[in-house]
C-alpha cells in the first residue's frame, strides 16, 4: 500500500512538472515572427491613438510617482508579460509568482510590502481594469494577468488602491482604445 501511494505521488508530481514545462513552452515570444513576417513590438510613451494595446499604471492618490502610459503595437502576449514588453518591472508574490501582481516599478517598496503572500490590507494592493476595443470605459477585470491575452485596440490599467479606496472604482484617466479591424 505504501509503495502504491508513493508511486502515485511521484506520478502526480511528474504530471505537474510536465504540465508546467508545457505551459512555459507555450508562452509566446513577443518578438517572434508571426504568420510569416517579423512582428517586433513597438512601444510608445502614451496610450494608443490608433492601433495597439494601451497600458496605464496609476500609482494611486497618495503616491508621488507619475502615472505611466504606454502603447504597445504588435503585442500578442499575456497581460503579465506586457510589463516586460513595455520596459516595466512587475513582481508577483512568493506564493503566487505570476498569479498576483504585488509590485510594479518597485511600488510599493520592499520595506513596506515584502510580497510573500497576498498584500497586507494596511498597505493596499493593485487593482486591474480593462477596456474593450472601441470603448473608453474601464471595467474591473475578472481575469488574472497571467491568463488574459489583450487584443489589439484594447486597454489595460493597473491602479494602486489604498485601504480606504473602493477596489472597483476605475482610474480617473479615460481608456484610449481603437478598432484594429480596419488597420
Amino acid at each position: 500500500m505504501r509503495l502504491f501511494v508513493r508511486l502515485s505521488l511521484i506520478g502526480l508530481v511528474a504530471l505537474v512538472a510536465i504540465g508546467f514545462w508545457l505551459t512555459q513552452k507555450a508562452q509566446p515570444d513577443v518578438n517572434a515572427p508571426q504568420e510569416g513576417k517579423q512582428a517586433k513590438v513597438e512601444v510608445l510613451d502614451s496610450q494608443c491613438e490608433d492601433s495597439g494595446i494601451s497600458l496605464l499604471v496609476d500609482f494611486g492618490s497618495k503616491a508621488s510617482v507619475p502615472t505611466v502610459a504606454k502603447c504597445l503595437k504588435n503585442y500578442t502576449g499575456t497581460s503579465w508579460d506586457i510589463f516586460a514588453a513595455a520596459g516595466l518591472e512587475v513582481t508577483g508574490t512568493q506564493t503566487y509568482p505570476v498569479g498576483f501582481v504585488c509590485r510594479i516599478q518597485n511600488f510599493p517598496n520592499q520595506a513596506d510590502e515584502p510580497c510573500l503572500d497576498t498584500p497586507k490590507a494596511n498597505i493596499g494592493s493593485w487593482a486591474y481594469f480593462v477596456a474593450q476595443p472601441g470603448s473608453d470605459q474601464w471595467q474591473y477585470s475578472t481575469w488574472g494577468a497571467a491568463t488574459h491575452k489583450p487584443s489589439c485596440g484594447s486597454a489595460e490599467a493597473w491602479l494602486f488602491k489604498y485601504p480606504q479606496d473602493n477596489l472597483e472604482s476605475p482610474p480617473i484617466s479615460r481608456a484610449q482604445t481603437s478598432d484594429c479591424t480596419n488597420k
